[in-house]
């Protein structure tokens, strides 16, 4: 077939002949449809430009400043601290605040006014009014005397040309009480919990817990033996009586073992088991004279203060926890001559006590084990009650309904403690109790059941003395638990399954376990019922015969449990 050069077709003639055609110098077929419409550019021919471009209008555009911390430091001024509270204050104390003009521009103090700030002074490197530089610092010293109002509630506004900053101290001054007890009756220390104790007609209980901590009083006999020691007593409750004192811990009292130069900022003292703390105070008692510091670290064998003593105290200067506490309002003063008088004070601690909660061992079934044997030197008292629920018309025979099914046990129980160490383990056992709140099981320390035959160490019963316990009581809640003491000192937790009566002499007690050692009757100091029970008071009171002994009487109110 001939090539055909410069040929156009229709539609239709491309479609039928397919022929080869020339385009830009190429020779392709008519594959496609092809019209004059599509006309081929030149590939290598001169091109043309537009040289008039438009551009086009410029447009509005919106938007907003991202924040940064340069925004949270910048273009104010800052006071650090800017509020302090300077807590009780039985001695002067001393603050830094810096003040800083984070303006990138001078920014003047016209002035600094001070408000309720009695007894306090707020010094700087110069007076106003004065001009800061740009991102400036300046520091303040704010000393506070305890001479003043008992609370303070003090505000300094420092007036900027382009700001204001207010520094705001609060606190409360206090007066050391240094009248100590008469040790011929006892101190007496009273920790109070508060606890929601809701009981159902089958006598279930829900506790809840009402106060973070403890309230803490003392209570003790003053005696002053002069006319100087009286008429101070009476003169310090006169113009005293309704404010907050410094209560030395009488019953934490520890004795200078050499001199302690004025100037100090370190006191010699053996910290454990005495209430120091970060931020409290000791003092420094001989005979009335005394001195109080804030205490800025307790270590082991010593104390840190903040400020310098001003006088030097002797070998057997008493050395004391302070706290801040009330007096009772109503105090009355016996004279036993003109110049002798004798005062019972109570004190009311202002804070709670957060005691650290003892960390006890889940001894059995959920519940830790009282092992303290009950001071058997006073008569031990005990009531049985039961949540009964009479109808009585007056003409007719009662009726009585049993609710719960279970009766209610509450006795006594009686501590005598002796060192520090185990009078601060004690408050510990109580601040895990916290008042009614948490139970726990209590032997009753006495020889309940009596084994006459020898335990094999895989016998799931034991033979005890028959004392009508199958005929009573067998596996009855509130005495079905028992603990099995041996003179070698290991303690056996069980719970009593069945009773069976053997003889009138001899009774079969079950258990649910065996005990896993041979016992001999003779090895078997006592078997001992146990309750679960919770304190039946909120308020627990010790009674500190001297610094480091005391003893403590406690009543405990067996709840239900049938697990």
């Amino acid at each position: 077939m001939p090539v055909l050069t410069g040929m156009v077709l229709d539609r239709a003639q491309a479609g039928s002949l397919n022929p080869l055609l020339s385009i830009d110098g190429y020779q392709v077929a008519a594959i496609y449809p092809y019209t004059a419409s599509d006309s081929p550019r030149a590939e290598n021919g001169a091109r043309s430009y537009a040289t008039d471009i438009t551009v086009p209008a410029q447009r509005a555009l919106t938007g907003i400043q991202v924040p940064s911390y340069f925004e949270d430091y910048y273009f104010r001024v800052h006071l650090l601290p800017g509020r302090i509270n300077l807590g009780s204050l039985a001695s002067e104390q001393s603050r830094t605040i810096e003040v800083w003009n984070a303006r990138l521009t001078p920014n003047t103090l016209a002035s600094l006014t001070a408000t309720g700030a009695e007894g306090m002074t707020l010094i700087g490197p110069a007076p106003a009014p004065t001009v800061f530089a740009a991102n400036e610092s300046r520091l303040y010293t704010l000393a506070v005397t305890p001479n003043g109002p008992p609370t303070v509630n003090a505000t300094f506004l420092f007036a900027f040309a382009f700001d204001d900053a207010a520094l705001l101290a609060t606190g409360r001054r206090i007066v050391g009480w240094i009248f100590a007890p008469n040790w011929v009756q006892p101190v007496i220390e009273r920790l109070e919990w508060l606890t929601d104790v809701m009981e159902s007609h089958a006598g279930f209980e829900q506790r809840v817990r009402l106060r973070a901590g403890a309230r803490r009083s003392f209570e003790y006999s003053a005696l002053v033996g002069s006319d100087t020691e009286r008429v101070k007593m009476e003169n310090l409750l006169l113009s005293w009586q309704a404010r907050v004192f410094g209560l030395p811990l009488w019953t934490d009292v520890a004795l200078a073992a050499g001199p302690i130069p004025a100037g100090s900022t370190s006191i010699a003292v053996t910290t454990a088991n005495r209430d120091f703390a970060v931020g409290g105070l000791v003092g420094l008692v001989l005979g009335m004279e005394s001195e109080f510091a804030e205490i800025t670290a307790v270590l082991p064998t010593s104390l840190t203060i903040k400020s310098p003593l001003d006088s030097t105290w002797p070998v057997g200067t008493k050395i004391l926890p302070v706290r801040p506490a009330r007096v009772q309002n109503d105090l009355g003063l016996t004279y036993l001559s003109d110049a002798i008088g004798q005062a019972t004070l109570r004190f009311q601690f202002e804070d709670e006590w957060l005691l650290p909660a003892a960390t006890e061992t889940l001894d059995y079934r959920g519940y830790p084990v009282l092992l303290t044997a009950t001071n058997w030197t006073e008569d031990v008292d005990t009531d049985y009650a039961r949540k009964l629920n009479e109808l009585d018309f007056l003409t007719g025979r009662r009726v009585i309904d049993d609710l719960s099914g279970v009766g209610t046990v509450r006795r006594t129980h009686r501590w005598l403690i002796t060192g520090r160490a185990a009078i601060t383990a004690f408050r510990s056992w109580l601040a895990a109790r916290a008042g009614r709140l948490t139970a726990f099981w209590m032997p009753s320390f006495q020889s309940d059941l009596k084994v006459v035959s020898p335990i094999g160490a895989f016998d799931s019963a034991i033979t005890v003395e028959n004392r009508a316990y199958a005929a009573n009581v067998p596996a009855a809640i509130g005495r079905r638990d028992i603990l099995i003491a041996t003179t070698s000192g290991s303690r056996y937790y069980r719970r009593i399954t069945g009773a069976t009566a053997l003889s009138p002499s001899a009774e079969s007690i079950a258990i649910d376990s065996v005990v896993g050692a041979a016992l001999l009757p003779e090895q078997i100091r006592h078997v001992s019922f146990m309750k679960l029970v919770r304190l039946d008071s909120d308020a627990i009171e010790i009674a500190h015969q001297t610094d480091d002994t005391a003893e403590v009487s406690i009543s405990v109110r067996s709840i239900r449990d049938d697990t």
